[in-house]
Parts: C-alpha cells; sequence; structure tokens
C-alpha cells in the first residue's frame, strides 16, 4: 500500500477514538446497544470535527460481525471492507458534485434492494445541503417511508440551509469545534506514534491555525514534517506558515505599555521590511490580547488562554501591565483595525493607524470618571478620583454588580446641572411616593450602578401610576435626561425600582414644562446663559476646546 497522510493514517476507527464528541458518540452508543437505532441523522458541524469519520464508524458498529456493537472489531470483512471504503452496502455519495433529482432517483432505486452482505445498507451523504430542491423533495419521499435496513447520514455544514421536512424526520447531532487544548493532545499522541521530537510552541502555533479543525491540524502537522523531517521547532514552523514570532506580539504590548507612538511604528516598519503579512499580525494581536484579557480576569492557568503552559508566565506578567478595561478597549481597536484592513486600501496606514490609537488610549478619560471629577470630591463619596467603569463608546456602561459601594453622603447635596431654585424645593416636590421610597431606591441604585446613581440625582419629582414610574427632571438637566434613556440604563433603573415598590414598573423619563419662576417660558438668550453659566458646559468647553455654536429648543419628551 503507498504513502498514506497522517489525517488518514490515524483516522479514528471506533467511537472511543474520535476527539471531542462524547455528546454524540455516547448517545449512538447507547442507541445501538438499546436497538434504537434511527433511520436518518443529520450531522453538523465546521470542517474537519469527524462527521464522515463518526457516520462510517457508524456504519461499522451496525454490520460488524459481532454487532450491532457499540464497539467495531475493526478485523472481519465487514469492518475492513468499510473502513477501506470498498464496501457495496455502505453508499458515500459527495452531494456538491452530484446533487441532482436524477442522482437522488438512482439512489432511491439502489436502497430499494436487501444489502449484499451486511445487515444494513448505510447512505452518508456528504455536504447534503448542497441539494437541489427538486433531490430534497425527492429524498423526502425515501425518508417519510424508508425502506427496511437502510440507515441514511447527511453531513452538512450549513444545517440551516437543509429543508425544514427533512430535518423534522432526522436525528440531528451537531459536532461542536474542538478546543485548543484538545488539539493540541491529539497532535502529541500522534507526534509520539510517529516518533516526532516537536516543540510546545510549534504545537501552539498548529493548533491555533486550525481554528478548532483538527483534520486542518494534521494537515498542517504533514507540513510541517515535510519542512522540517521529524524535528519540528516553533521558528520554522512559524516562518512555514507565515505567523509573526512572539517577540513582534511583545514588543507591541511594550510599547503601548511605555506610551511609545515611535516604537509602533517602527514595529509597523520592520514587519513590512520582513515580508510580513500586516492582517496576519493584526490577527494574531487579537489573539495575543484575547489571552491577556483572559488571564487578567481568569489568571494566567485558565483553560480558556489558547498557549502552552511555558508561554503563561510571560502572559501574566503582560497582563499585569494593564486594566481589564484597557485590554478590552484595545481588543475593539484591534476588532475595527483587522475590519479596515480586510476592507480598505493601504493596509500599512490602517495598522499604524490603529496601533497609535492603542498607544494613546490609556490617555482618554472616561465620561464617567470625567463627570465625577467634575462634580468634585462629594459626587465621588469624598475621593477625588472615584474607581469609575471606563467606556470607549459615547454611551455610558453601568458599573459591575460587584464593585464595592461608596460611603453614602451625609446629606443629599444639590445636582451639579440644577439651579438652586429648583433643588431647594426638590424635596417638597416628591409627589405620590413617600421620601422613604425614594431614598431606597436611590440608595438601592447607588449601591450597585455609580454612574446611573449620579444621572439621577437632578430628578425633582417622583411619581408611580398605573403600573409607571416618572421621573421628572428639570429643563436645564435635559442631557442627563437624554443619557437615562440609554437601554441599559432604563433596564438597570426598571429592575431596582420594581424590586425595592414590589411591583412591576415601567419607568418614564419626563422633563418639566421649562417655565421660570416668574411663570414666563425662557428666552433662547436666556437659555443660552444658563448654558454658558453651566460649570460642567464650560469645563467639558475647557477641555475639548469646544464653543456653543448654537441653542434650539426641543419639545419635551412624552
Amino acid at each position: 500500500m503507498g504513502y498514506q497522510v497522517i489525517a488518514r493514517k490515524w483516522r479514528p476507527q471506533s467511537f472511543g477514538e474520535v476527539v471531542g464528541q462524547q455528546h454524540v458518540t455516547q448517545t449512538l452508543e447507547n442507541a445501538i446497544r438499546g436497538g434504537r437505532v434511527a433511520h436518518a441523522y443529520i450531522f453538523s458541524g465546521v470542517r474537519g470535527v469527524g462527521k464522515t469519520t463518526t457516520a462510517r464508524i457508524l456504519a461499522k458498529a451496525l454490520n460488524c460481525v459481532k454487532g450491532p456493537t457499540p464497539e467495531p472489531c475493526n478485523a472481519c470483512d465487514s469492518c475492513r471492507e468499510i473502513a477501506a471504503g470498498t464496501s457495496f452496502d455502505v453508499i458515500e455519495i459527495d452531494a456538491a458534485s452530484n446533487r441532482g433529482i436524477d442522482q437522488i432517483r438512482e439512489l432511491r432505486e439502489m436502497v430499494r434492494y436487501a444489502p449484499a452482505a451486511s445487515r444494513h445498507k448505510v447512505v452518508i451523504l456528504d455536504e447534503a445541503h448542497q441539494l437541489t430542491d427538486e433531490a430534497s423533495n425527492a429524498l423526502l419521499k425515501t425518508l417519510e417511508e424508508p425502506p427496511e435496513k437502510v440507515i441514511f447520514v447527511m453531513a452538512t455544514t450549513q444545517p440551516d440551509d437543509l429543508v425544514e421536512t427533512i430535518r423534522s424526520r432526522s436525528q440531528h447531532f451537531h459536532f461542536r469545534s474542538l478546543t485548543f487544548a484538545e488539539i493540541v493532545r491529539a497532535l502529541e499522541d500522534i507526534a509520539k506514534k510517529e516518533a516526532l521530537e516537536i516543540d510546545s510552541g510549534a504545537l501552539a502555533v498548529i493548533s491555533r491555525a486550525a481554528e478548532g479543525s483538527l483534520r486542518d491540524a494534521l494537515s498542517l502537522l504533514e507540513q510541517a514534517i515535510a519542512y522540517c523531517g521529524t524535528k519540528i521547532h516553533d521558528k520554522e514552523v512559524r516562518e512555514l506558515l507565515g505567523v509573526v514570532p512572539e517577540e513582534a506580539l511583545d514588543e507591541l504590548m511594550g510599547a503601548i505599555a511605555a506610551r511609545s507612538s515611535e516604537r509602533a511604528l517602527g514595529l509597523v516598519h520592520r514587519l513590512i521590511s520582513d515580508g510580513r503579512n500586516l492582517q496576519h499580525f493584526c490577527r494574531e494581536a487579537i489573539r495575543h490580547v484575547r489571552n491577556l484579557m483572559v488571564a487578567s480576569v481568569c489568571s494566567a492557568e485558565s483553560e480558556l488562554i489558547a498557549a502552552p503552559p511555558d508561554e503563561r508566565p510571560r502572559l501574566a506578567k503582560q497582563a499585569a501591565q494593564f486594566g481589564e478595561e484597557d485590554l478590552t478597549r484595545f481588543f475593539q481597536i484591534l476588532l475595527s483595525t483587522d475590519d479596515d484592513l480586510r476592507r480598505r486600501p493601504d493596509p500599512r496606514l490602517h495598522l499604524e493607524l490603529g496601533l497609535l490609537k492603542m498607544v494613546n488610549a490609556a490617555r482618554l478619560a472616561p465620561l464617567e470618571e470625567l463627570l465625577a471629577e467634575l462634580r468634585g470630591p462629594e459626587a465621588s463619596g469624598g475621593t477625588s478620583r472615584a474607581p469609575v467603569a471606563r467606556v470607549t463608546t459615547a454611551s455610558a456602561a453601568a458599573p459591575s454588580p460587584e464593585e464595592p459601594a461608596p460611603p453614602p453622603a451625609p446629606t443629599r447635596r444639590p445636582a451639579a446641572m440644577a439651579p438652586p431654585s429648583v433643588m431647594a424645593s426638590a424635596a417638597a416636590e416628591i409627589s405620590g411616593l413617600a421620601a422613604a421610597q425614594v431614598d431606597a431606591i436611590k440608595a438601592a441604585i447607588q449601591s450597585r450602578f455609580r454612574f446611573l446613581s449620579s444621572l439621577i440625582e437632578p430628578v425633582t419629582r417622583w411619581e408611580v401610576e398605573g403600573g409607571e414610574m416618572r421621573l421628572y427632571f428639570p429643563m436645564e438637566s435635559r442631557a442627563l435626561a437624554d443619557m437615562l434613556q440609554g437601554r441599559d440604563t432604563m433596564e438597570q433603573l426598571r429592575a431596582i425600582t420594581s424590586q425595592v415598590m414590589g411591583q412591576p414598573l415601567r419607568v418614564c423619563v419626563k422633563l418639566e414644562s421649562g417655565r421660570t419662576s416668574r411663570g414666563v417660558e425662557p428666552t433662547l438668550s436666556e437659555l443660552r446663559s444658563q448654558f454658558e453659566q453651566d460649570p460642567i458646559v464650560r469645563e467639558m468647553l475647557r477641555r475639548f476646546g469646544g464653543t456653543i455654536s448654537d441653542v434650539k429648543r426641543r419639545p419635551d419628551k412624552d
């Protein structure tokens, strides 16, 4: 027999050898033991995870001379013929190239006859989603009234493309993508059988490049053997696959930690000089930052990290240089950069821009932190810089419920954006709710969501009517009222108010009429003057160099 590639040579020959699909193999074994084998199965999942292999093992289990048995002997004529693909009673059809109604009619004619030398005929339709509508309808008739002793197995990467009537007449098993650790263990086992010497770094590179497919990993290992021989090293595998060295990723994180734009731009220049693919580098950087984020959140020993054990101390050291919010921001920047590299010309420009954003990301003040700072030390529970959630977009995210609550303020302080005349009468204008209920709601919000607590401070009136909680803001606090109406903040507020009040409530944000104490609606010039004198607006203009170009009146929101 001629040379066999590793993927075929070490193809699983029993259910126990199938990697990472125990939920499928265990079910099939139990069905065989109990004599409850279905007449049609759908095996779905990404490429190279064992769909067709499991279908062949099922055929052997049903037709083994010792069977039906969940453990075929792999020695009898039936097992050997099925393994070699020469059995008359196991029909494998590539539905991608035999997708028409004529081929399915021929198949229907073939399955009418009894098995030639086995107990069951097994029909394996690979890429079954490629069948035409006419062919699917022709197959459906056979599945509705299946011939005795015929089993259909439809393997597909896109199960949703199968017609609903076929899916409803079949048992569906989804084959999951393999984890990094599962692929590494499988490669280590095969490397021992093949007497290969392979670095742990090389195993990691191959396993990551396989992206959950064991067959892809074995094909890459075959390629590495052809390039390196029986001694396979990390550096050579990276050269073969075009994967950037870990030193380049370390240099990237070092440049970010040092806030050195020069080092970041120099790294891009070296990558281009070395002939590296910039998009491949960006994707490796995404993978690296993801590992750092997992190390920061779950520790460097977590199984979620796609890295060998000897790389984990280095990951832990790098992760300690950044906060979780920083790593999340880097992750988002790299994802956006990868999209730019794929869709737009001049990849160097977009990669440089993405790296510069990461270098300067730490200098961007989060919106919540800025608001807390502008409101003064009292807003932060007595400190000038209270720990708050960081955000990377214009919409503010609420802090984690696990975040420790700030010390309660000794007195009810006025909101920064509400005039003293409004806040002086705020306590008297709490209508429909007892002051104790309002205080209980505010205390619950302050203990869990600091940012949300700062948004509701200008509220001058709380009302409950017909299952609806109404919060009234003064016109001067329209900006905070608008921020409060985000989906996340409204859901947080609804949950807390419903819990405190003991009944499900909707939350509605309303603005006061906007009239002054004279009972006359303020003019545009008066509104502009109010904005110009507002301390937060003035500080925002100073920090960001903006100007108030115009003031327009908007109708109140219902």
